[in-house]
């Protein structure tokens, strides 16, 4: 079992030497995409949804720690760290609009009835799954008493059964906490900042069950098996096929750095225009 430890940058690992949260989650988005940051890594330009969604992440972490030490946050101090997360990034985020969320989170009423004690902020959790292989996540939060949170920024507001059926990141996280403190967590939650006309913080929370954690444990488990047949069926060819990673895209294909558009090779694009 290993300790947490500070963040630190996985940019374009390997998901056959590591599966990582972002990989598994990425499957369930395109399996298409998995399988080329698989063999053919590209760096990608993250679209201004993304990077808002950093900035506000850098920014609650700021304040978290801040709460966490008993401090009044400083809303100037995490706004500033919050834009420098994003510093030089193409699509950088409007500074008004971050400063707006982080307000709104100090304001919140969630904020003020939450127990800060102890709380961990960006912890990195690499460790062996039994039957599933070496994984890297870093949850945005956990609280005392084993409540992992996941910070969120989107166009809509989560449905109410969100956490519930998170299985391949809250459930997974779930997984990995139960395996590094020996102890079940309590809750998985998403705090999601909803970018709508009258923009909002909004919680959904849900109990670690037998099925949560079941369910995240086979998903998680059915790619480390995918993995190791893609492994298989493309050792010692030329030019590998993907045979196993054959899901579509769930969300459009727009700002893949595959897509032919952008000088990339997936040909998936171009048939779901059509």
């Amino acid at each position: 079992m290993t300790a947490l430890v500070v963040r630190e940058d996985l940019t374009l690992r390997d998901p056959r030497r590591l599966i990582s949260k972002s990989f598994v989650s990425q499957v369930g988005i395109c399996g298409q995409k998995a399988w080329y940051q698989i063999h053919e890594p590209r760096p990608w330009t993250a679209p201004e949804k993304v990077t808002f969604g950093s900035a506000v992440d850098a920014g609650v972490e700021v304040i978290v720690k801040a709460l966490r030490d008993g401090a009044e946050p400083d809303l100037a101090a995490a706004h500033h760290e919050a834009m420098l997360r994003v510093d030089g990034e193409v699509n950088r985020p409007d500074d008004g609009l971050v400063f707006v969320a982080l307000k709104q989170f100090t304001e919140w009423s969630v904020v003020h009835e939450v127990d800060w004690t102890g709380a961990a902020t960006q912890p990195h959790i690499r460790l062996e799954l039994p039957g599933i292989g070496e994984v890297d996540a870093h949850p945005d939060l956990i609280l005392s008493g084993g409540v992992i949170v996941d910070i969120k920024t989107g166009k809509a507001a989560k449905p109410e059964d969100a956490a519930a059926t998170s299985y391949t990141e809250l459930g997974l996280y779930a997984l990995l906490y139960q395996e590094h403190t020996g102890e079940r967590a309590r809750n998985v939650a998403y705090w999601t900042y909803v970018r709508s006309r009258m923009p909002w913080w909004q919680e959904r929370i849900a109990p670690v069950t037998d099925h949560l954690l079941r369910v995240a444990r086979h998903r998680v488990a059915a790619v480390a098996r995918a993995i190791e047949a893609d492994s298989l069926l493309n050792d010692g060819v030329t030019v590998p096929i993907n045979s196993v990673f054959t899901s579509p895209p769930r969300y459009g294909c727009g700002d893949c750095q595959y897509h032919p558009d952008l000088g990339g090779p997936c040909e998936w694009a171009e048939e779901i225009a059509s």
